[in-house]
């Protein structure tokens, strides 16, 4: 495939979008969707008229709308990790996420243990989604993080839309801009470009950076052994108001080092060819997927939306036992899907 001529061919097709299509495109919220499952599943102890535990699918649902209603959307898009698809991290460094007691992937050709209940309410999630007027992507080979990235950055970046993240994954604190924005489900907060600030002491484009130098232990990234927030602050203090790449950062350390017998500067410097390999791992504005994922991707961006299917919705409350679990649905429906459903199509 000639690539230049696809990214030409790409582009005259973007620019030929109706205005419709503009319009859908202009508030899009784009959900973290294990993220926003996992932590619903854990927190939520909810359950159905049965007595089963529902409270992975019913938190997801409730959690969702009240972004919603807060965002009010032109659009929703929920992501999901595909299968493998820390591969590529793993490769790079074989204790990525070595430390997650939940490693669940979706993956709609497999059979579903029935005494894997979490399993069970992401297949059955899935289903909901899919009478919804929300676009679901899962992608084999990708996390939903490239993913999330790929949308905010790229496939929304010439229609100008405003875009909104919905998960609690600190590393899209990176991604925050004018135009994008990461909705935070638990602080119930919106981080704009002065809140990252406020909240980490650095601007977003040095996220990536700050996090590959202080560690990340939820996807057990060790960091500069003893280097944490507050020192790194106070020792590289033009984090704070200067975006920088990683050749600039080190040339920083070293001029520091030489006029300074502080031992972090040392430290970081030993450090450096591991922070590099970090900052591979965690930074996302470098698109990580390959064509063909993007052309997927894409697939599902410009398929139609469906409207709410409202009778399967209440049908299959009723299966699971769930009419009691979301106050008055038929209302929930109608204020989280109303304005989604102007820009829906019935297929």
């Amino acid at each position: 495939m000639d690539i230049s001529r696809y990214h030409v061919l790409l582009k005259q097709m973007l620019n030929e979008k109706t205005v419709d299509d503009q319009n859908s495109n202009s508030r899009v919220l784009i959900v973290d969707g294990l993220n926003t499952f996992i932590r619903a599943y854990a927190a939520s102890p909810t359950t159905n008229s049965d007595g089963e535990h529902i409270g992975g699918i019913s938190g997801f649902l409730l959690s969702i709308g009240h972004a919603i209603k807060a965002i009010n959307p032109t659009r929703v898009i929920v992501t999901f990790d595909g299968k493998n698809g820390s591969a590529r991290r793993r490769s790079i460094y074989p204790d990525y996420k070595a430390n997650r007691k939940v490693k669940i992937r979706l993956n709609r050709s497999e059979t579903v243990d029935k005494q894997d209940t979490q399993l069970q309410q992401l297949v059955r999630l899935i289903k909901y989604l899919e009478i919804m007027p929300v676009t679901t992507i899962v992608v084999d080979g990708a996390e939903a993080d490239d993913v999330i990235a790929y949308i905010a950055n790229d496939y929304l970046l010439d229609k100008e839309s405003q875009v909104f993240i919905m998960s609690t994954d600190k590393d899209f604190m990176q991604l925050v801009n004018e135009q994008i924005h990461v909705w935070s489900p638990t602080k119930k907060k919106m981080f704009e470009q002065q809140d990252v600030q406020l909240d980490f002491g650095v601007c977003p484009q040095n996220f990536a950076l700050y996090r590959s130098l202080i560690g990340d232990t939820s996807d057990n990234i060790p960091g500069v052994v003893g280097l944490g927030a507050p020192t790194l602050l106070e020792k590289f203090p033009d984090l704070s108001i200067q975006p920088m790449t990683l050749n600039q950062f080190f040339d920083y350390a070293r001029v520091l080092a030489a006029d300074s017998k502080a031992k972090i500067y040392q430290k970081v410097l030993q450090a450096e060819s591991d922070v590099r390999m970090y900052y591979e791992i965690i930074q996302l504005n470098d698109s990580n997927i390959n064509t063909s994922n993007k052309m997927k991707i894409m697939d599902s961006l410009e398929s139609e939306v469906p409207k709410l299917s409202n009778i399967k919705f209440h049908t299959m409350l009723l299966q699971d036992g769930m009419t009691a679990t979301i106050k008055n649905p038929e209302l929930w429906l109608r204020e989280v899907t109303k304005k989604l459903d102007q820009h829906s199509l019935d297929i």
